[in-house]
Formats: C-alpha cells, structure tokens, sequence
C-alpha cells in the first residue's frame, strides 16, 4: 500500500485556481505511483466565514475528480463542501479507482451553521477497511468512540489548521499523538497550505514518519 499524502495550497472562493493547483499536485504524486493520493480539507474551494458558494460546485467538483481516479487507476481522498436542503455539510470523499464514489464522511465537529454527520462509516479496499474523519473530529470523544467501534484498518484525515501562532509545534502534533492513540488505527492527517504539513501514526500514537510546509509525504508499507 503506497499513500501520497499532499499539503496543497488553497485559495479561499477560487476554484479555477485550485482545480489548476490540484491537478499540478495530483500529477506530481502520480509520478511515484500511489494507490492513494489524499488532500486537505475542501481544498478545492477553501471556506471563508461564512461564504458557503463553494457547496454549489459540490457535483462538478465531484466528477472532475472521479474522472481523474478513474484515468489513472488510483484512491482519491479529498475534502469539499456539501450542500443539504438549506445548509451545507463539511464533507470527505474516498474515491475508487473506477471513478465510483465509495465513502462520504460529514464534518461531526463543526459550528452552529453547518449540518453535522452523525456516524463514522468505512469501506472496503484490497487493503482492507478504510474510514474518514475531518480536522477538529480528531478531537471529538465520540468519534473515537465510533472509529473504535468500526474498527478500520487506516484512518485518512483531511485538515485545514492554521494556529494563530503560525506554524504547528510539538504541542500539536503530540496532540494528535494523543487522540489517535484513543483511535487505536494507523491514521494518515494532512494539512492545508500554509502552513501545510503531513503527519502518519502509527495505531498507539507513534509517530512514523511527515512532512513539513508543502511537501509530498510519502508512505509504503502495511495498514
């Protein structure tokens, strides 16, 4: 299992910039022949409080990836926002190798304005099970308790996380040490950029291997 974990700069409101930004980034994993690409927290239209126009680019935005992961034979994980009635979800995506949405996860830990999801769900691979969650779920009890009760084999996070200190220290990666050790799964995080960064833990909160600012992190290996 190879995973391509890419820290892509976004740009709030301006999909045509990311759509170019993505696909530039997307060809540039490809060239180490990944089973999964995985990028950030809808990192192909960014959010500005509280401009939620991006949720109607939701079945464009959808298509246009699920062409890519079929041309190219390979697991897109992505962050986009998801329109419902009359609000919008903070939504993930796994997307097969034929183009065939295979999981869906909704943001559980988001503010007042947002729809919420209300489970963890996976999906199976020739991995084996995969589940998502988003950014500040990492630090939610009862996603825990829904990811344990699941039992995945990994764990794919998209994040957008920009402390107002500027780059992330040791204080928070120890801090998703700590949550995916309750999580009990090899979990792969990556950020927005800036400030960017790649993160993979092992199911005890060990931290195996990341990636700083934007670069591609790469991982081989077994879930």
């Amino acid at each position: 299992m190879r995973v391509a974990l890419i820290p892509m700069r976004v740009e709030d409101g301006n999909f045509e910039a990311n759509w170019e930004e993505f696909k530039r980034r997307f060809d540039e994993a490809l060239k180490h022949k990944p089973d999964f690409l995985i990028f950030p927290e809808y990192c192909l239209t960014g959010f500005r409080e509280w401009d939620f126009s991006g949720a109607e680019l939701y079945g464009e935005i959808t298509e246009r990836v699920s062409e890519l992961a079929r041309e190219n034979n390979v697991y897109v994980v992505f962050g986009l926002l998801e329109p419902y009635k009359n609000c919008v979800y903070n939504s993930a995506l796994l997307i097969g190798r034929n183009g065939e949405v295979l999981l869906k996860h909704r943001k559980f830990q988001e503010p007042y304005k947002f729809c919420t999801g209300n489970t963890v769900r996976t999906a199976k691979t020739e991995f084996g099970k995969v589940s998502i969650i988003i950014c500040g779920d990492l630090y939610n009890m009862r996603i825990a308790k829904w990811v344990r009760k699941k039992r995945p084999d990994f764990l794919f996070v998209p994040m957008e996380y920009s402390p107002d200190y500027g780059e992330l220290n040791e204080g928070d990666i120890d801090a998703m040490s700590e949550r995916v050790r309750l999580f009990r799964v090899k979990t792969f995080i990556v950020n927005s950029f800036p400030p960017g960064g790649a993160w993979v833990f092992e199911g005890n909160g060990t931290l195996i291997s990341e990636s700083k600012g934007d670069e591609i992190l790469l991982w081989e290996g077994q879930p």
